[in-house]
């Protein structure tokens, strides 16, 4: 049995039309997808956010409790080596350019690796032009923005990497999934290969050509070209009218992979692949539209940690929906189940896809999603977020620091709810206590933060940091 596993970065669960939350959302190829699997509906993300997301999926275990941002470690066994070494060939390909630029090492699992230029971040060019894509011009609804607050860093590598850009198939994400196709027809007699298929869209920015940005935007006169001060204005310093034009190019860029993830299906059943070809689709995590203005942001709401899982085996295993609570640690066991190959004994690891065709609950009450812990210090108020199916949670060192939220909604429910918060406080400090954390920093978190701050734990569990050790985008162009 060949597998895909499909990572989709930035990809809220409720922009899927298949879990019909947005009718207006148009991604019919994921939709179709959703029909050949099993969706699990309550899958939330672990660490946030990209690398030690992907660190979660890499080595079936969790960070003490959360993985860091730093290179994935040399000595732990990943499951792309694992396939490796009974029988399967390993292939990766990815425009998420922090997958090994950087040094952050997650090529070296697998036995061939191939790189897609232009996404965010990447830096693959140097010229001393300011040439525009030729999708973008100045869109008078956002002449207002003061000009003194654009961060422009990030910016200016994507216009060099993208500058010439012509027709559909120069867009990164397009390159992508043709690359992919391309693999496919290339290994049609083969069941034995596994491809990571890493997409870094619908990440920022939200970029897209224009018949795909009037879309979702049919202001009369827009003729879908994107200025990109969007990309880099803050929510609170747009008009409405430009809230909403950033909005739908979201949105826009959702269909927008959805569109290329089609080609690759295409090609799946065109060169008869799909017959014996396990398909896994998920994302590291989603964003804010504007319920807490752009982006991603820590603690996690469930915009943000709610993501698409969808399992597809073709066989007699069958399909339809499972509301047990997944996690990307999960993702290591189903791939090794599907493959038939025995994983490594202690792994807090579930095969989801067992759980959904015997139809049993599932292991977890809550998901507990978050950045590491390193970051705590006497006046940290916020650990984590915790979820169930019918709550959200930010935790807090106490449960009076908590706040509780309905699945599905915005509002803050803390104070007509105590007993949910204490008891979703408690589940929430008992299972960081099952996930290595230094049993000295956990007793100060016991403690409500009362006890004297422990400096001395260790915080997590990634490699002894370098000293000095920045992430390799911190200073694109070193401060140009």
């Amino acid at each position: 049995m060949n597998i895909v596993l499909i990572i989709i970065d930035t990809l809220r669960y409720d922009y899927i039309h298949a879990h019909g939350k947005l009718p207006w959302i148009k991604t019919p190829n994921m939709d179709r997808l959703a029909e050949r699997s099993w969706v699990f509906d309550y899958t939330f993300i672990g660490s946030f956010p990209t690398i030690p997301h992907r660190t979660d999926v890499m080595t079936g275990k969790y960070g003490d409790p959360f993985h860091i941002w730093m290179p994935l470690r040399h000595d732990v066994m990943t499951f792309p080596e694992l396939l490796g070494r009974n029988g399967y060939c390993t292939q990766l390909i990815h425009d998420t350019p922090h997958l090994v630029n950087g040094g952050h090492n997650f090529d070296w699992p697998f036995h061939a690796w191939t790189p897609i230029r232009g996404a965010e971040v990447d830096r693959p060019w140097i010229d001393d032009s300011r040439e525009w894509p030729s999708n973008w011009k100045l869109d008078p609804v956002f002449d207002p923005l003061p000009r003194d607050k654009f961060n422009w860093s990030n910016i200016i590598t994507y216009m060099r990497a993208n500058r010439k850009r012509k027709k559909h198939g120069d867009w990164n994400t397009a390159k992508l999934f043709l690359k992919a196709c391309e693999f496919l027809r290339d290994n049609k007699s083969r069941d034995n290969f596994f491809l990571w298929l890493d997409s870094f869209d619908p990440h920022e920015p939200w970029d897209v050509p224009p018949e795909y940005a009037v879309m979702y935007d049919n202001t009369k006169d827009y003729d879908g070209t994107i200025d990109p001060r969007a990309f880099a204005a803050r929510y609170e310093d747009m008009s409405e009218p430009a809230r909403k034009r950033h909005a739908a190019m979201y949105a826009a860029k959702v269909s927008w992979v959805d569109n290329w993830l089609g080609k690759f299906l295409d090609t799946l059943d065109e060169t008869g692949l799909a017959k014996r070809t396990a398909v896994i689709l998920t994302a590291d995590h989603g964003t804010h539209v504007g319920e807490r203005g752009w982006g991603k942001k820590a603690p996690v709401w469930e915009q943000v940690a709610r993501v698409p899982l969808m399992v597809s085996v073709p066989g007699a295993i069958g399909t339809g929906r499972c509301d047990a609570i997944a996690q990307p640690q999960d993702i290591f066991t189903t791939i090794c189940g599907i493959a038939g190959v025995e994983t490594p004994d202690g792994l807090p690891s579930n095969d989801v896809l067992a759980t959904a065709v015997t139809r049993k609950p599932g292991p977890r009450n809550i998901a507990l999603s978050g950045i590491a812990l390193n970051r705590l210090n006497p006046r940290s108020r916020e650990l984590c977020s915790a979820f169930s199916r019918e709550w959200s949670m930010e935790v807090g060192l106490t449960p009076e620091m908590s706040c509780l939220r309905r699945m599905g909604s915005l509002d803050d429910v803390t104070s007509q709810h105590q007993d949910v918060v204490q008891a979703m406080h408690a589940e929430a400090l008992a299972e960081l206590g099952q996930r290595g954390i230094d049993p000295k920093l956990m007793a100060w978190i016991k403690s409500g933060g009362k006890n004297e701050f422990p400096w001395e734990s260790n915080f997590h569990a990634g490699y002894p940091a370098p000293r000095n050790y920045k992430a390799y985008f911190a200073r694109l162009y070193h401060g140009e």
